[in-house]
Parts: structure tokens; C-alpha cells; sequence
């Protein structure tokens, strides 16, 4: 009998360590390895707004010492009743080649559009992106689109889709003139997220890109516009309803039945237009 009782605890013990250095294991895989898991960049842009009938200029920023970003600049196609202007923060995946049908949705609005591809995507020079290096994409873009274009920064409207959304906050945040913040089918946290992909990992001990967009939306006074389509899979949509809450009362909540993560833009009919159009208003109000 004693015997046994050593053989069985001897193999529970054993268990248990097998599970635990694979426990370990898999924390250090997620932990060495969540830029590559984060982000994932594609080199080749295969289409150009050419393709699907927007006008547009190629543009090139320098960032760093020898860096630059790739972009787009896509024209209104008429005479804006009001000069604002957006800028477009793409999300974690592809390059700018892949947003086109988003892009084309947005433009169908009637505003100009910056789109960038950050550091390590597309035709954009530079390393392996990570949290700090697509903040300081993002406002080498706003700093283009002030010094060189010449536009106040009270007429741009920040639009950030997905991960995108987190980068836009941030740039709120740092140029804290903007028109106005959009945020599309964006998540609360990267840790938030990692919950719900890993739930028995400890997130928050692990994460060195954090992506905090509610912790930065609730430092943010200016008008809000959160988008989310109810099908999506990739980010539940109740994530932007916790947006909500942690930002300004006056933030509004626009949600699109039946849409998925990427065609909540395209899906939603003359309602997110109608939302554009009184965020425009407003920058108008405030001149």
C-alpha cells in the first residue's frame, strides 16, 4: 500500500510539472513573440485606389534618420463644403493595398483621406513595427499633414479602425487640437483582448504592448464617435459600448447590425455620413 501511494503521488507530482513547464512555455512563446503576434504586416501592396476609381496621390514621409512612411492621399472628388480632413489609421494586418475597400467607402463621404502604411508595412522603409514606433507613425502623418499641406489641426478628424483605433487615441492625445476622434470597431485593450484569446494566461504581467484605448479615451475631452458592427468576431461589439463608458458622456455610440469587423465602414448606409457630416459641423463651429 505504501508503495502505491509513493507511485501515485510520484506521478501527480510528475503531471503537475509537465503542465507547468508547458504552462511556462507557452508564457514565454506569448511573451517573446507578441509583436509578431500583434502585428502582421504585409510587404507587397497588390492594388492601388486606381483599381477602384479614387483619385489619388502617392505620398512619402520621412520619419527618423532614414525612414520614411508610405501613403495615399485621396482628393475629394467635389469642392468640400467644409475643409476638414481625415486621417486614416489602418488596423494590425495586410497593407494599405487591403483597406481599399474601406477606403472607398470613407471617400464616398466627400472628405479628403490621408492613409499611411506604418514602419514594417507596404512600401513603408523601416523595422518590425511595435506600440511605440506606430504612435510616432502616426503623428509624422499628422505633422505632414500640418507642415505640408498646410491644414489646421482643428479641421482633421482622427480615424482609427481596429488597432488603428488604440494609434488614433494616442494621437489624440498627443496633438490634442484634433476635430474630432472615430473610432471603428476598436477594442479597450490589448490586454482585454489577450484575456479573451488566452483566458488562463496572466495578460497583464506579459503584455509589453499594451494598447490601453479606454485608459486614453478617458482623458479625452473632444467629441467621439465610436463605431461597431454587432456581428463582429474579432472584437465584440460590447467593447465599444465599455469605450463609451470610459470616455466623455457626449461620445456616441454607432452600432451596425449585422456587421462583421471589416464591413461595418462599407455596411452602413447614409448613417455613419450623417454622423461625418456633424462631426464637420462642429469642426466648422469651432473656427
Amino acid at each position: 500500500m505504501v508503495t502505491r501511494t509513493r507511485l501515485l503521488t510520484r506521478l501527480a507530482l510528475g503531471t503537475i510539472g509537465v503542465v507547468a513547464a508547458v504552462y511556462a512555455g507557452v508564457c514565454v512563446y506569448l511573451w517573446s513573440q507578441q509583436r509578431a503576434l500583434i502585428f502582421l504586416p504585409e510587404r507587397v501592396v497588390r492594388h492601388t485606389p486606381t483599381e477602384f476609381g479614387l483619385p489619388y496621390e502617392e505620398v512619402t514621409i520621412p520619419i527618423g534618420e532614414n525612414d520614411v512612411l508610405y501613403g495615399w492621399w485621396l482628393p475629394s472628388r467635389h469642392t468640400p463644403s467644409t475643409p476638414v480632413t481625415v486621417l486614416y489609421l489602418r488596423g494590425n494586418d495586410g497593407n494599405l493595398g487591403t483597406e481599399l475597400p474601406r477606403l472607398q467607402a470613407l471617400h464616398l463621404h466627400g472628405l479628403p483621406i490621408l492613409a499611411i502604411d506604418y514602419r514594417g508595412y507596404g512600401r513603408s522603409s523601416g523595422p518590425a513595427p511595435s506600440e511605440a514606433q506606430v504612435y510616432d507613425d502616426a503623428t509624422a502623418a499628422w505633422d505632414y499633414l500640418v507642415r505640408e499641406k498646410g491644414i489646421a489641426a482643428g479641421w482633421i478628424i482622427l480615424y482609427g479602425h481596429s488597432l488603428g483605433g488604440a494609434i488614433a487615441a494616442e494621437l489624440a492625445l498627443r496633438r490634442g487640437n484634433a476635430c474630432a476622434l472615430v473610432l471603428e470597431g476598436a477594442f479597450t485593450s490589448m490586454a482585454d483582448m489577450a484575456r479573451l484569446e488566452y483566458p488562463l494566461i496572466p495578460a497583464d504581467w506579459l503584455l509589453n504592448q499594451r494598447f490601453d484605448t479606454a485608459g486614453k479615451l478617458a482623458r479625452l475631452t473632444m467629441p467621439i464617435l465610436l463605431v461597431h458592427g454587432t456581428a463582429d468576431t474579432v472584437v465584440p461589439a460590447s467593447m465599444s459600448r465599455q469605450l463609451q463608458e470610459s470616455a466623455d458622456r457626449r461620445t456616441q455610440l454607432l452600432l451596425i447590425e449585422g456587421a462583421g469587423h471589416e464591413d461595418a465602414l462599407p455596411a452602413n448606409g447614409g448613417v455613419l455620413q450623417q454622423a461625418l457630416a456633424r462631426l464637420a459641423r462642429h469642426c466648422d463651429r469651432l473656427r
